[in-house]
């Protein structure tokens, strides 16, 4: 599961990149939810403190 990905480099470097893994889990969680578009720019623009 990718969510478990993420603990371990941060562990070993607390200065790792985790982008990638969390923009992966990001999108499966717009697909669970079948998110359309607009709503996916919702919610990017709540994470991004943008709204």
């Amino acid at each position: 599961m990718k969510i478990d990905e993420i603990p371990e480099p941060k562990k070993q470097n607390p200065h790792a990149k985790t982008r990638e893994l969390k923009t992966a889990i990001d999108e499966l969680v717009y697909k669970l939810y079948n998110l359309t578009d607009d709503e996916i720019k919702i919610v990017q623009g709540e994470q991004n403190g943008s709204l």
